[in-house]
């Protein structure tokens, strides 16, 4: 039984994406937002309990990890005049959508 349960979760870990493999992919979408970058990250983060990282161009990535450490959602936050532009890459789905209050997809409630 003990083994079964190592090969369970082995297989589980296995199917986990990287963050860099994840953001390497193309966007699966992209949005605008009149909202600048760093609203736009500090909404996705904060919905979601995670944290943003600042890059050195300005931009912010956030990353939505499922139980086991892999990245299911990624968004990069790209400054674009006083607005921004949100990349967002999907590797598996989750449960919620709460992130899309934060690109536009639903009314602003940042």
């Amino acid at each position: 039984m003990r083994n079964f349960v190592a090969l369970v979760g082995a297989l589980a870990l296995s199917g986990c994406a990287s963050t860099q493999a994840v953001l390497n992919k193309a966007p699966t979408e992209v949005f605008h937002s009149t909202h600048s970058a760093k609203e736009v990250a500090f909404c996705l983060a904060n919905k979601n309990n995670t944290a943003a990282l600042e890059k050195d161009d300005g931009s912010r990535v956030v990353l939505i990890k499922n139980g086991y450490g892999g990245v299911s959602l990624a968004f990069t936050v790209i400054p674009e005049g006083e607005g921004s532009k949100i990349e967002y890459r999907k590797e598996f789905g989750t449960i919620g959508g709460v992130w899309k209050q934060c690109v536009g997809v639903e009314p602003w409630k940042g």
